[in-house]
C-alpha cells in the first residue's frame, strides 16, 4: 500500500515539532498514548515493594479488607504521596508535567493519585468500562482532565493491560456492546512507561491470567475548577509534609487552588502571585 505525508485542501494541522507533540496529536485523536518517564528500572521496581507495604497499611486502617470490597474499593491504595516521597516524585516526572502543559495549559492541578493492583484469579471492579471522569456524559472542545498511569509492572496481554476504546472522548454517550467488542484495543506498555488517557476516554482493565501482580499508579490531572477527590495539602500536612519549596509544585498539588479561609486569606494568595 502506498503512504505519503502528502496533502491537499489542508490549511490546520496539530504540532509536530517532538515526541511531546506527536503524544498529544494521538490524545487529542484517538484519546490515549504512552509516554516514557525517564525514571530509572531500579526505583520502579522499588515502588512495587512500596505500593504493596501502603496498600497493606490502609487495610488495616479501615479494620480490614473486607470493608475495602463492601465499598468496591479493595486493591486501591490511595494518595501514596501522603505515605511515601517517592511517590510524589513520580506525580512530578517532567515528561508527565511537560505533556500535561502541553495538553492543558500552564495552570493545572492533581485531582487524585490512586495505587491500583490488578491480582490473579480475582473479580476487579475496573474491569467494567468507565471514564475517570465519573458519570459525567458530555464532551468538550478541549480536554478537561488527563490520566496518568505508570505502569509498575509490564503491560501485557495476558496480564490484563487496559483496554480502550479510541474516541469515545468525543461522543457524549457510552456506544453500544457490540460496537466496544468489535473496537476495543488492549494497550501493551512496558514497566516504567505512562499510559495517558483523556480523562474522558472509556477504558477498563483487562483479566490477569498470569500468576503474577499487575500494579500501577494512576494520576489524574485537571483543570483548577475541579475538585481533588482528597484535598492533597492537608494530606500531606496531616502526614507531616511540608509544603514542596517549588511554587509550581505547590501550585500542582493544589495550594495555590484550595477554598480561602477567609477574605484576608483570599487577598493574600492575590498579593502573593
Amino acid at each position: 500500500m502506498q503512504t505519503t505525508d502528502e496533502m491537499y485542501g489542508v490549511t490546520e494541522r496539530l504540532s509536530d515539532g517532538d515526541p511531546t507533540d506527536e503524544a498529544v496529536a494521538e490524545l487529542r485523536v484517538n484519546g490515549c498514548t504512552v509516554l516514557p518517564s525517564a525514571l530509572p528500572a531500579e526505583f520502579i521496581r522499588g515502588l512495587g515493594v512500596a505500593l504493596d507495604r501502603i496498600y497493606a497499611r490502609q487495610v488495616e486502617e479501615i479494620g480490614g479488607e473486607n470493608a475495602l470490597h463492601a465499598m468496591h474499593d479493595a486493591d486501591i491504595a490511595r494518595c501514596m504521596l501522603a505515605y511515601a516521597p517517592e511517590f510524589l516524585q513520580i506525580a512530578t516526572a517532567p515528561p508527565l508535567m511537560k505533556l500535561a502543559a502541553r495538553v492543558l495549559g500552564n495552570e493545572f492541578v492533581l485531582l487524585m493519585q490512586n495505587g491500583i493492583i490488578n491480582r490473579p484469579a480475582r473479580e476487579n471492579y475496573q474491569a467494567k468500562w468507565h471514564r475517570d471522569l465519573n458519570y459525567q456524559h458530555w464532551t468538550s472542545s478541549k480536554a478537561l482532565a488527563i490520566n496518568a498511569l505508570l505502569c509498575i509492572d509490564d503491560f501485557t496481554f495476558d496480564n490484563g493491560a487496559t483496554f480502550v476504546l479510541p474516541g469515545t472522548h468525543h461522543v457524549a454517550e457510552f456506544p453500544s456492546a457490540a460496537f466496544a467488542r468489535k473496537f476495543e484495543r488492549q494497550v501493551q506498555a512496558p514497566a516504567g512507561s505512562f499510559l495517558i488517557l483523556d480523562a474522558m476516554l472509556f477504558h477498563r482493565a483487562g483479566v490477569n491470567r498470569t500468576n503474577r501482580l499487575r500494579r500501577a499508579v494512576n494520576h489524574v490531572i485537571g483543570r483548577p475548577f475541579m475538585a481533588q477527590q482528597i484535598d492533597l495539602p492537608c494530606a500531606l500536612a496531616g502526614a507531616g509534609v511540608e509544603p514542596p519549596a517549588d511554587p509550581a509544585v505547590r501550585k500542582y498539588l493544589g495550594y495555590r487552588w484550595s477554598p480561602a479561609r477567609d477574605v484576608a486569606d483570599w487577598r493574600g494568595r492575590r498579593a502573593a502571585t
